[in-house]
C-alpha cells in the first residue's frame, strides 16, 4: 500500500508540474546582410539563441563574410577566435541569447582594428570643409577611408555629407530611391592612404525615365503604407528595382518605390534603421504589391539592414521616426 501510495505521489507531482516549453530562435545561414530568416524551435537542452559569423581575409585583401544563426546549447556563446596562415586571415565570433526569436539582429564577426587612420564628419558641403574635419582609426578589415555624399531632390535639393572608414567592397556604390517624395541620389568614393578623404565631389543626380514604375509609400505612422497603396512613383536614371521594406516580426510595410540595384543588397542602411527592417526588392512595373513571395518567384533579392556605418544618412529624411512602428 505504501509502494502503491509513493507511486502516486510522483504522478500527481508530475500532472500538477507545469509544461516545458521550447526556447524559440530566428535560424539561417548566408550572409549578414542577406541571412534568409526562419523560426526554430529549440530542443529542451538548447537553451541559447546564437549568432556566429565568419570573416575571412585572403592574401589578395578579398573580404568573405558568412553568418550561422540558430539554437545552442551554449557551449560556444560569446567567443572570438582569430587564425592568420598568412595567406589567410579568419576571424569568428559568437553571441548568445536567451528569450524568444532574440538574435535578430545582423551580427559580424569582431576583428582586430585596422592602422589606417580616416578623416571623420558629418554634415554637408560646407560643415565638412577640410578646417572641420576629426581623425577616425579604422576596425577590423575596414582598408579603406570613405566618403558618402547623399544629394535630397525635390522642389529644392539638399546635401549630406558623411566622412569615414569603410571596406573596400563599398567603393563606387550608387544608391537611388523615388518613394513618391524626395528623391534621393548616394554616391560612395574612397581611398586607401592615411586621411586622404577630405575632398567632396558633386553627386550624379540622373532624372531620365526608365518608364518603370512602382507602388510608393513613406510610412510616418498615418497608415500612408496601409493597403491598397495607390500611389506610383516613377523610375528614373539607375532605379531598376521595385522595392518594398518591411519591419519584422510585425510585417508591417515601411516604404515603397523605386530603387537601384545595390540597395536591394543591403547596401543602403542608415543609423536610422532597425537590424529587423528589411528590405526586399521586385524587378518589374508594379512588381512590389505586396505579395513578397511573389517577388523572389521573379527572381528578387531581399537584405537585412544593420550594417554598421554602411551608406549612412542615404534614408535619413525619408526613414526618418521608422523605427517607433516596429
Amino acid at each position: 500500500m505504501m509502494k502503491m501510495t509513493g507511486w502516486l505521489s510522483v504522478l500527481l507531482l508530475c500532472v500538477s508540474l507545469p509544461p516545458v516549453i521550447s526556447l524559440k530562435c530566428i535560424t539561417c545561414s548566408g550572409f549578414p546582410y542577406d541571412c534568409q530568416e526562419s523560426t526554430q524551435l529549440c530542443t529542451l537542452d538548447q537553451t541559447n539563441c546564437m549568432s556566429q559569423s565568419f570573416t575571412v581575409v585572403s592574401e589578395n585583401g578579398s573580404v568573405t563574410e558568412w553568418t550561422y544563426k540558430g539554437c545552442s546549447q551554449g557551449l560556444v556563446c560569446n567567443e572570438t577566435i582569430y587564425t592568420d596562415l598568412g595567406f589567410r586571415k579568419t576571424y569568428v565570433s559568437s553571441t548568445c541569447c536567451i528569450t524568444d526569436l532574440c538574435n535578430t539582429d545582423t551580427y559580424y564577426a569582431r576583428v582586430p582594428v585596422a592602422a589606417l587612420f580616416c578623416e571623420s564628419c558629418e554634415g554637408n558641403n560646407v560643415t565638412c570643409a577640410a578646417s572641420n574635419l576629426t581623425s577616425l582609426q579604422c576596425g577590423g578589415v575596414q582598408d579603406r577611408c570613405m566618403t558618402i555624399q547623399t544629394v535630397y531632390v525635390n522642389d529644392s535639393s539638399s546635401n549630406v555629407v558623411y566622412k569615414g572608414c569603410a571596406t573596400g567592397n563599398l567603393c563606387g556604390r550608387r544608391l537611388a530611391y523615388n518613394t513618391g517624395g524626395p528623391r534621393v541620389y548616394t554616391e560612395v568614393s574612397c581611398c586607401g592612404n592615411n586621411y586622404c578623404n577630405h575632398g567632396v565631389q558633386q553627386v550624379t543626380v540622373n532624372s531620365t525615365l526608365t518608364g518603370m514604375q512602382c507602388y510608393a509609400c513613406n510610412e510616418t505612422g498615418k497608415g500612408e503604407c496601409t493597403a491598397p497603396i495607390t500611389k506610383i512613383a516613377s523610375c528614373m536614371g539607375n532605379m531598376t528595382s521595385c522595392l518594398d521594406i518591411v519591419g519584422f516580426p510585425r510585417g508591417n510595410t515601411l516604404m515603397r518605390g523605386c530603387s537601384s540595384s545595390d540597395v536591394c543588397y543591403g547596401l543602403a542602411a542608415s543609423p536610422f534603421l532597425q537590424p529587423s527592417q528589411k528590405v526586399h526588392c521586385c524587378q518589374g512595373n508594379l512588381c512590389n504589391n505586396g505579395n513578397i513571395a511573389s517577388y523572389y518567384n521573379s527572381g528578387s533579392t531581399v537584405a537585412a539592414h544593420g550594417i554598421g556605418f554602411l551608406i549612412a544618412g542615404a534614408l535619413l529624411v525619408l526613414m526618418k521616426g521608422l523605427w517607433t512602428l516596429l
